[in-house]
């Protein structure tokens, strides 16, 4: 976790002090980027069919994505990894859960409204989390996969922070020069219009090994419009002189199946950073 935060913390300070070019040459009317994101995912979830009890923990997280801008139209394509444990303490007894998430969502926006500098687009977003989580203290009941599917309304506002001529600041004393660049303020909320799950249901344990025919999907259930799903985005996005761009980000996704004895929850903070490499 130190790593990250000082990976963090020197990019950031990279960005405000490097020198850019003019903001003239900035423009994202038509662009496409190749992004890369790594950062901290910090969870707090619970299974109530193995036990009413919150793990949290902190993960490693990574993305990879492609962005594109087009006539006012955005598309993001990304695939995202975290991994790491999460833990719960009761009783002076510590369990450990091994959790690995991977998620592939694909979104598009449409510009409805814009005036100054603000715009506003809205859109959909399609999310699919593929879960695997191993707990040794449920014994027989240790390994869960589970799959999340949604289909989100999604509404973002942007704010056009740039400045078009040299700044000077001081942060702790320290003197910054902020150059002529492109910067932007996003906050992005998806609302789930149909969740859908497939996993195991009450009873992990089932009779495909007691019969010798091992199905990891043994038992497991379909089912569509279950629980519920949110999300938020607040991102901080800065243009640079060769046309690439550096963001900062915070990411909140929680969601949770229907049912009563075997619902599941999970949350998501997420702290990332990113960088978009544009393409030709």
């Amino acid at each position: 976790m130190k790593k990250i935060l000082f990976i963090f913390t020197g990019m950031l300070i990279a960005n405000l002090s490097y020198s850019q070019g003019s903001f003239s040459n900035q423009n994202q009317d038509s662009e496409k980027f190749i992004k890369i994101t790594s950062g901290l995912n910090i969870v707090k979830m619970r299974d109530m069919a193995t036990s009413p009890l919150f793990y949290t923990g902190g993960l490693k997280h990574f993305e990879l994505g492609y962005v594109k801008w087009k006539e006012g139209k955005e598309r993001n394509l990304s695939f995202s990894t975290s991994i790491g444990k999460a833990n719960n303490t009761t009783n002076d007894h510590t369990a450990s859960a091994q959790v690995s998430i991977y998620n592939i969502s694909y979104s598009k926006l449409y510009p409805i409204w814009q005036q100054d500098k603000w715009n506003l687009k809205v859109g959909g977003q399609l999310s699919n989390s593929f879960h695997i989580r191993n707990n040794p203290s449920f014994q027989n009941n240790a390994t869960g996969l589970e799959v999340f599917s949604t289909l989100f309304a999604s509404g973002k506002l942007s704010w056009n922070i740039s400045n078009k001529e040299k700044k000077r600041a001081k942060f702790l004393f320290i003197p910054m020069n902020f150059k002529p660049r492109k910067r932007e303020l996003s906050f992005r909320v998806n609302l789930a219009v149909m969740n859908n799950t497939y996993r195991n249901g009450y009873a992990y344990n089932n009779n495909s090994a007691i019969t010798n025919d091992p199905d990891v999907f043994d038992d497991y259930q379909l089912k569509i419009f279950s629980g519920y799903r949110l999300g938020t985005e607040l991102n901080y996005t800065v243009f640079l002189k060769n046309k690439n761009a550096i963001r900062l980000g915070y990411e909140f996704d929680a969601y949770k199946t229907g049912g009563n004895l075997d619902k599941f929850e999970m949350a998501n903070y997420k702290l990332k950073i990113s960088l978009l490499f544009k393409t030709k």
